[in-house]
């Protein structure tokens, strides 16, 4: 064969050459990265795959402490056991609702009323407060309520569960109204908020701040820190403990419906706000049953009412002191006004209004000590309705007093605005006006306003704007900020009118209407009235007194009303005497007012007095 027809071999691309040597090393380095991750990472990134995060438990602050004027704890905290359920779980598992019915000792109803109430989205609603260690344990245990915690939690206490209900009030979870009525003052309601009374109005001061515990790392590593909560700021009250359990026991004991209202008249300060019947706050701080808050609502007593602040009543002849006012600013009452009474103010031959008494000639000082009706009467319709009611307006009536409480009424005062706005358009002649002269007809005050009406006396026309907080301590830095007295009501008159309407009032205490109010070795002045009521005042008066004491350095107004009971001289006036004596010369009171030792310890149950 020829050389040049012999085969030649076939040439080998070189790209084929490129290809495994870039290929394998790629395959060497992914295969690496395999054995990086499957063996030696292995262990790490198991322990990262199970890594928790980052959890967030919020804390509650404990409320700030409430103390009374002489340093005396009557509102604390105490850490108790709470059972809490979310929403989105009762509404799916009915039978937990059951079986918590039954560790609880509750219907399953006032469980599922008290979620509804409370909820807030799936916010945990709480079912009860303070249970037991042994009921915590068999809720804990229990290996089928889902969605169910039991917490401790720093809760309020109260020393006297029923002599404060009314001014306290009392904290419980929040409700969708709670919610918005504290947005609107930029707050955000905590856990539990302030229902009623100090509680309520001050929730800004005595919430504080939530903690929070905050896990992070892994389930080998764990680190765990903590935002302590900051407590709520101490209220310091301006409420004697002493003088309110004194005054509620009173009326307990006698089984009067009624109220109490006391003043320091010389700040406004108030002394003590009684309401009776009262009812126990205790069910309200553990969780209420519907059956025992239908009970309190049904019950004919109306114990719920805050008789002090927003009971409306006739002031009877204790509004003689304003009719009093009225006409020396019109220039009708000198010292010298003399009327003549046949037993009856006559509006006409034949209508006439009653007197207690046939006085005859009779002045000012006695008119107003033997609490004539005739002369007082006639001093109304001389004085004329004008000036009667711009008097009562200027003297606080017919709005509140401004006290720093909720539920304040603002009673009637029958100006002309008012008359028109009546939907019965009652008309007003002459002998409504001599009834208003004697605090009868449509006139309308509650016993804030009465106790107000006598402090503004005893200050010779000076009235301070009552409100039951002394003032603020921050629980952390002790920074105290003190609550300013404010007038309120200024009314000018001559001293000779002031002397002839405190004296009149002394004379009223030691030998007139209120002569069972006197007190052995002090001078005071007051005044009884014996209001009717009902449509057609039917029945017992209601028993009024107001007063000062003592005359000299008032260091106190006192307003006493007993419902449906009779004279105001017979009933209310020696309670009034029983309360101004147990305020003013009570020993026992100073026991709270014990001062811190020299290593700053204070004695168990009390505090400094914030003065």
């Amino acid at each position: 064969m020829s050389v040049l027809h012999a085969p030649r071999r076939p040439e080998v691309d070189r790209r084929l050459y490129w290809f495994p040597l870039c290929i394998l090393p790629l395959m060497a380095v992914l295969g690496g990265r395999i054995w990086y991750y499957q063996v030696y990472a292995s262990p790490q990134l198991l322990d990262d795959a199970t890594k928790i995060g980052k959890s967030v438990v919020p804390k509650l602050a404990p409320r700030g402490t409430i103390y009374d004027r002489r340093g005396k704890i009557i509102a604390g905290v105490k850490g108790q056991l709470v059972v809490t359920i979310k929403p989105s779980v009762a509404k799916k598992h009915k039978e937990i609702l059951e079986k918590l019915a039954q560790y609880l000792q509750l219907s399953v109803q006032d469980l599922q009323d008290t979620i509804d109430d409370d909820a807030i989205g799936d916010r945990p609603v709480s079912l009860k407060s303070g249970i037991s260690i042994e009921t915590a344990t068999k809720i804990s245990e229990s290996p089928d309520l889902e969605g169910v915690e039991i917490d401790e939690k720093p809760m309020r206490s109260y020393s006297n569960t029923k002599d404060f209900t009314h001014v306290l009030g009392y904290v419980w979870t929040p409700s969708a109204k709670d919610v918005d009525r504290m947005s609107a003052q930029n707050l955000k309601a905590a856990d539990y908020v302030g229902k009623l009374g100090v509680e309520r109005t001050y929730e800004a001061e005595l919430m504080g701040v939530p903690g929070k515990d905050i896990t992070e790392g892994t389930k080998k590593q764990k680190f765990e820190t903590e935002e302590p909560a900051v407590p709520g700021k101490q209220l310091h009250l301006s409420i004697d403990a002493g003088l309110q359990e004194y005054a509620q026991d009173i009326l307990r004991k006698d089984g009067f419906k009624g109220a109490v209202a006391a003043i320091d008249p010389q700040t406004g300060e108030v002394l003590a706000l009684v309401s009776n019947p009262t009812y126990d706050v205790s069910p309200f701080l553990t969780g209420i049953s519907s059956a025992q808050y239908k009970a309190l609502q049904d019950d004919p007593a109306k114990p719920q009412i805050f008789r002090a602040i927003a009971g409306g009543y006739a002031p009877g002849s204790t509004f003689k002191i304003l009719t009093s006012i009225a006409a020396y600013r019109a220039g009708i009452l000198k010292p010298s006004t003399t009327y003549y009474c046949d037993g009856a103010y006559h509006f006409t031959a034949k209508a006439k209004l009653r007197c207690l008494g046939n006085h005859g000639y009779i002045g000012y000082t006695d008119a107003l000590t033997k609490s004539c009706n005739t002369y007082f009467s006639t001093l109304a319709v001389n004085t004329g309705k004008e000036e009667l009611t711009k008097a009562a307006v200027d003297c606080g009536f017919g709005s509140p007093t401004g006290l720093d409480l909720v539920g304040e009424a603002k009673g009637i005062v029958p100006t002309e605005e008012w008359l028109a706005r009546d939907p019965k358009h009652r008309p007003f002649y002459k002998g409504n006006l001599a009834q208003f002269g004697i605090g009868q007809g449509y006139i309308n005050a509650t016993p804030i306003q009465m106790a107000n009406l006598a402090a503004l006396v005893a200050n010779r026309g000076i009235q301070y704007k009552p409100h039951t907080l002394h003032a603020i301590r921050d629980s952390i830095t002790q920074q105290t900020t003190y609550i300013k007295p404010e007038i309120s009501h200024r009314i000018q008159a001559e001293d000779w009118f002031w002397d002839m309407l405190q004296n009149a009032l002394c004379n009223v205490v030691d030998h007139g209407t209120a002569a069972k109010a006197k007190i052995d070795g002090m001078e005071w002045g007051g005044k009884t009235g014996s209001a009717e009521h009902g449509v057609r005042a039917e029945g017992l008066t209601h028993s009024w007194f107001v007063g000062f004491a003592p005359k000299k350095n008032p260091k106190i107004a006192i307003c006493v009303i007993a419902e449906a009971v009779g004279h105001g001289g017979d009933f209310a006036a020696p309670i009034a005497g029983s309360i101004v004596k147990h305020y003013l010369f009570t020993d026992s009171k100073t026991l709270a007012k014990a001062p811190a030792s020299a290593t700053g310890s204070k004695p168990a149950g009390s505090a400094t007095p914030v003065r």
